[in-house]
């Protein structure tokens, strides 16, 4: 059970940097990101509904209501989380399944749970940054993701959502740099293979992780 709550959780969390980015490169501030992918589909065009995103200016932007798919998988996590308050994993995958679903305040409120439980568990403060950034922080979600990095210079999540708040912000070298250092981590991870594949969008090349989109 443990298991299945943290491949739930790293696909969340991977998932929502991807539609955060998309966003981002739909902007105007990202304009030179997107003409050096000119041909390639407008990334952000079709965001599925639900997913919430971050304009350039770090301003929560509204999306459709969340579908039935990420209710139900809150519901389910709730009851997970209630049999057992203890789970972390539990409790990760469902503030990700918040921040999904729009719900940013209670996604804050579970990471910093997992916090109370664990105080030195990076995933939930990395998530936590995401929720503020989303919220429109990302000032504060920046210098929180670069303490995780200079205590945990591994935590290859950190340097992914880093990017994210780069980018968002338009700092297109750093957000580069960013998901390089997170490719570097773990290159045959979902994130380190996304991460390459931003990279390359960046350096206008095709992927060399086709199946990081999988």
């Amino acid at each position: 059970m443990r298991r299945s709550f943290a491949l739930v959780a790293v696909g969340a969390a991977v998932a929502l940097a991807v539609v955060v980015v998309a966003a981002g490169m739909a902007s105007g501030d990202a304009e030179d990101v997107t003409s050096a992918a000119a041909g390639e589909p407008t990334p952000g065009s079709s965001l599925p509904a639900g997913h919430p995103s971050v304009a350039a200016k770090s301003t929560a932007t509204a999306m459709p209501t969340p579908d039935t798919e990420i209710q139900q998988d809150i519901a389910r996590l709730e009851k997970a989380s209630a049999a057992d308050p203890s789970d972390v994993d539990a409790l990760l995958a469902l503030g990700d399944a918040y921040f999904l679903g729009q719900r940013l305040r209670q996604a804050g409120q579970t990471f910093n749970s997992v916090l109370r439980e664990d105080p030195a568990n990076t995933t939930a403060t990395v998530r936590l940054a995401m929720v503020w950034h989303a919220q429109g922080e990302s000032k504060r979600a920046e210098e929180t993701l670069r303490a995780v990095i200079a205590d945990t210079p591994d935590q290859q999540e950190a340097y992914y959502s880093l990017a994210i708040v780069d980018f968002s912000g338009g700092r297109v070298a750093d957000a580069k740099a960013a998901w390089q250092s997170a490719a570097r981590i773990d290159p045959s991870s979902t994130i380190g293979r996304r991460s390459q594949s931003f990279v390359d969008l960046l350096d206008n090349k095709p992927s060399s992780t086709p199946e990081a989109g999988q």
